[in-house]
């Protein structure tokens, strides 16, 4: 039995009420589980009321299981696992410049592909990495006081969002952020401050709103400008100014604030050097009130193949291996040129969006996608490569995923049945055939 089987045991009477969601950083856990084992259309459409990610998630593994893809191909032919695995374990053993890519799984398998890639000598990168490096460079660079989800529910009387639309990749963060009530904050006196972002969607009753005029500014100029006055920096006359100035005075006035970005929505050059400054600005906070950061993180289980990366290798994504069996090496590659690429394994358990968009990676290339079965007959899947389905984490499977915050690994268990294995037991059995070993 793969590690994602359910027991002929496992009943009704042993479901529980919620599950764990996979399908971004937040990973609620209070989102209500399917009826059934084995009722994908009816939860989906459930959740899409509550969540439109999850639903959406949902949605996608019901219509791949509804329309029943062949989940194995070769060359876009039906194949058994056996036969998949096999002729993976050919191609990677034949390839010179192996890449590994996406990485949207549990803790497992990325631990896998980490040990496979050790073994095949591969340079490794999640699909996301090069939005992370926004907040890592930063992070690298200056260092950062960042808090949990909790902790900012549950203090933060004053929360400044800066840039972008936070409900598109995290649909439910103002829930999480103000419901239900605060335990150590003032519930009537909080309130979001909007510095370059749009209205919220989906905010709780009561929650107040307001949003920062920056005149003329771009967001870069406007923080710019914001620090200047927390600093008590001459600071040209003008209506922006003055809006900021006072701004600025409420940040100070403020017992505990928090700053909520996610690095997906800085897409500009220089976003890194954008939030060191955020950073810097709660450290200049924190010399009179207390202030913390919260960026958002942890979609396509982003931040665990990161977590995972830094506790196997003392380096986080994107890394390289290399050498030879005797003497293996391993080194951070935070500027990597992939146009050398002949071969992609792409692991996406969680489903993520699009081809992927790695510097350099040759248009072409052969393929091994060993991912969700809504993968099966799309990008990155063509004709000439092998495609694996393989159950998601927290609903078709089970698995252990990094939060938004990064300090807590959620237990994600399976609430669906499925027949398909775990991603990191079918690494685990392609690194077997490398070594010859029986399957």
């Amino acid at each position: 039995m793969t590690p994602n089987a359910v027991s002929s045991g496992e009943s009704a009477a042993n479901h529980a009420a919620h599950f764990v969601c996979p399908f971004c950083g937040l990973l609620c856990d209070d989102l209500p589980a399917p009826a059934s084992r084995s009722d994908f259309l009816a939860w989906g459409q459930q959740l899409q009321s509550l969540c439109p990610r999850a639903g959406q998630g949902v949605a996608a593994l019901s219509k791949a299981a509804t329309e029943r893809p062949t989940v194995v191909r070769i060359d876009g032919q039906p194949a058994t696992l056996d036969e998949a695995v096999a002729e993976a374990a050919r191609r990677l053993a034949a390839a010179r410049r192996p890449l590994f890519g996406g990485l949207s799984g549990d803790v497992q398998t990325v631990r896998a592909a980490l040990t496979l890639a050790d073994r095949g000598g591969a340079r490794v990168v999640h699909r996301n990495q090069f939005n992370m490096q926004r907040n890592l460079f930063a992070q690298q660079s200056r260092g950062a006081l960042t808090a949990t989800l909790a902790e900012v529910k549950n203090r933060a009387e004053l929360v400044l969002v800066v840039g972008g639309t936070m409900t598109n990749g995290f649909p439910r963060l103002y829930q999480r952020l103000f419901a239900p009530a605060p335990v150590f904050a003032n519930e009537a006196e909080r309130t979001v401050l909007l510095l370059g972002a749009p209205p919220p969607e989906r905010l709780p009753a009561g929650v107040r709103v307001e949003s920062v005029d920056c005149g003329n500014l771009d967001l870069l100029d406007a923080v710019a400008v914001l620090r200047a006055h927390l600093l008590g920096l001459p600071v040209a006359t003008g209506n922006s100014s003055n809006s900021l100035a006072s701004v600025a005075q409420r940040l100070r006035d403020c017992r505990y604030g928090a700053v909520v970005w996610a690095a997906a929505e800085l897409n500009f050059t220089a976003a890194d050097l954008f939030v060191e400054q955020l950073f810097q600005m709660v450290v200049d906070l924190n010399k009179k009130t207390r202030w913390v950061c919260l960026p958002l993180g942890g979609n396509d289980a982003d931040l665990t193949a990161n977590a995972v990366s830094t506790w196997q290798t003392g380096f986080p994504l994107p890394i390289e291996f290399s050498g030879t069996a005797e003497a293996h090496s391993v080194a951070y590659d935070p500027f990597p040129d992939y146009a050398d690429a002949d071969l992609l394994l792409w692991l996406a358990p969680l489903a993520g969006e699009g081809k992927p968009a790695l510097p350099g990676l040759p248009d072409g290339i052969p393929t091994v996608v060993i991912g969700a079965p809504s993968l099966a007959g799309s990008a990155p899947v063509d004709a000439k490569g092998i495609f694996i389905g393989v159950a998601t984490p927290g609903v078709t499977g089970t698995g252990h995923l990094v939060r938004t915050d990064g300090v807590i690994t959620m237990y994600a268990a399976a609430v669906l049945d499925s027949p398909l294995p775990a991603a990191a037991a079918v690494l685990e059995r392609i690194a077997a055939a490398l070594n010859g070993e029986k399957q």
